[in-house]
């Protein structure tokens, strides 16, 4: 694991002011438990202590990342991703985290979780799926970070997790492993404390596995109409980040939401109101371009196909547009370095 070792596409830019701010609060509130200078937590971030009180306060990543730095450095330890997780509820999550209260079951909860994710404050892309009766939540941050980043950002998701499913539990329920994509760090004792299973280190990838018997969990504190408003809001606030997220990405929903045809660059400029040339302009101004994003989209879905699903390769080729298998292997191995055969045994 490099320090500059890039996540799956990001689902906005660095710069874009998409995540919420529920967990910086926290930290403040940790923070100003132990003692120290508050004034520095924001400082070089361009926001404020009080933007971090405010409830429609948006931040982005770069931005996310200053405050982790700063708080980091504040506190001068680097367990302080794991202290943070051990330390978050459901109020931590927003409108997402009043709709899970309000969930009838545990599978009804996992279904919330892996459509309102976003309205959290999400660093990491949380890969949530159920696999040979296991529950298993990966984690990787969306943009390339520092490694001390790197951890603090998988350490708070999956111990967030973890504390989660024991509070609904009440009582003492385990993971059956706890998988990290680094070395272990100078304090992995405190892994062990949190987690209290076994702890892989240098491991494929930062998951977390269940067994898949922590959904059958009955919520008697349920209420339908609750759900029914966070749901609504949830929606209302993945609207308001819609609108804050630059044309990369608005130009890579529009290619995810029809993989099996993807459309052209003139289909794309007029479902965003513009023209093919000023698209095309527009994204080079950005670094990037109509094919950048579409190899991108593709290597996504076809690394989804080779995880999930028993589809020959040749199938895997025709559903991401290619007319030849052998043009599918060349781009596969252009994305990952792998062959896509080499690719899902590794899995």
């Amino acid at each position: 694991m490099s320090e500059s070792e890039l996540s799956s596409s990001p689902i906005f830019d660095r710069v874009d002011p998409v995540i919420p701010v529920y967990l910086f609060h926290l930290i403040k509130t940790v923070l100003l438990e132990r003692q120290h200078d508050l004034g520095r937590l924001t400082q070089g971030s361009g926001i404020s202590i009080s933007d971090l009180e405010k409830e429609d306060t948006l931040v982005s990543f770069d931005q996310s990342l200053t405050l982790i730095a700063n708080a980091l450095s504040l506190s001068g330890d680097d367990a302080l991703g794991l202290e943070i997780g051990r330390r978050e509820s459901l109020g931590d999550w927003g409108m997402m985290g009043y709709a899970m209260a309000s969930c009838s079951n545990g599978r009804d909860m996992f279904r919330i979780a892996k459509s309102y994710y976003k309205t959290t404050t999400n660093l990491t892309d949380s890969d949530m799926q159920i696999s040979r009766n296991r529950l298993i939540t990966r984690s990787e941050p969306y943009h390339s970070v520092p490694l001390p980043l790197y951890r603090f950002l998988v350490e708070e998701h999956l111990a967030c997790h973890h504390k989660l499913i024991v509070d609904f539990h009440e009582a003492n329920h385990f993971p059956l492993e706890v998988h990290f994509s680094y070395a272990a760090p100078h304090y992995a004792q405190v892994y062990k404390e949190v987690f209290r299973c076994p702890v892989v280190f240098n491991a494929q990838y930062n998951q977390i596995i269940h067994s898949e018997q922590v959904l059958d969990i009955v919520n008697p504190d349920s209420n339908p109409l609750t759900k029914q408003l966070a749901v609504k809001l949830c929606d209302q606030l993945l609207q308001q980040q819609e609108q804050h997220r630059s044309l990369i990405n608005k130009v890579e929903r529009i290619l995810i939401s029809q993989p099996s045809n993807f459309p052209s660059p003139a289909e794309v400029a007029l479902q965003l109101n513009t023209s093919e040339r000023n698209l095309r302009r527009q994204l080079k101004d950005q670094g990037s371009s109509y094919q950048q994003i579409l190899d991108r989209v593709r290597a996504d879905i076809a690394i989804n196909y080779l995880k999930d699903t028993q589809l020959p390769l040749e199938d895997i080729a025709h559903l991401l547009g290619f007319s030849e298998s052998s043009s599918f292997y060349r781009a596969f191995r252009k994305w990952t370095n792998n062959a896509p055969s080499s690719y899902r045994e590794k899995l």
